[in-house]
């Protein structure tokens, strides 16, 4: 019997937000296909939404920027994904990508990014801190556009640059999923 497949996702925290969500929800995607799904985050609000989907969360201090507080992260990321066999660790920002990444080279585990978004790049600093996420094996850009800047400013990046566009769930705006108390409500504030 084969092993069943572990992804590690690691996000700065789980508070609110468009990188938060699709963690959410990608957890609660690879649960539904029958693998593990781990997140490793600095908490938030989100995080029993998150162990609802059948993932597990892992707390560490990985939004830090500070330099030796990413560079610890990364063993303890390590320590995570031995004792998980994780196959994949995607990171979804700049700071826990970095970490990430030297985990995932140290055990030679694929590493996968997202940019959700455009990251300036004023500097040669700047542009050495962002390349966390184009040090990836594949790198997933919200659009064309991130995209193709990524690209521009990377060009390592051409040939493993994907786009995967963030949509929003339409079903849960089906008329037949809002509960007729829920529309009263709404009524009552005047949004409708």
């Amino acid at each position: 019997m084969s092993k069943v497949p572990t992804i590690l996702q690691i996000v700065p925290d789980l508070q609110t937000g468009g990188a938060e969500r699709t963690t959410v929800d990608v957890a609660e995607a690879i649960v539904n296909e029958g693998w593990n799904s781990l997140v490793i985050s600095q908490g938030g609000r989100m995080v029993p939404e998150l162990e609802a989907t059948g993932a597990v969360h892992f707390e560490l201090p990985v939004k830090s920027k500070n330099p030796w507080t990413m560079w610890r992260n990364s063993y303890l990321i390590e320590r995570i994904c031995q004792q998980n066999r994780v196959d994949l660790v995607h990171a979804r920002s700049r700071a826990p990508a970095w970490s990430a990444l030297w985990a995932a080279h140290r055990l030679n585990i694929p590493y996968v990014t997202t940019y959700h978004g455009i990251y300036k790049e004023t500097n040669k600093f700047k542009a050495f801190y962002n390349s966390s996420m184009t040090r990836a094996d594949k790198v997933i850009a919200n659009s064309r556009f991130t995209a193709d800047l990524v690209e521009k400013r990377d060009p390592r990046t051409k040939g493993k640059t994907s786009v995967i566009y963030r949509g929003p769930d339409v079903e849960s705006f089906n008329r037949d999923n809002i509960s007729d108390e829920r529309v009263t409500d709404l009524r009552a504030l005047g949004s409708f």
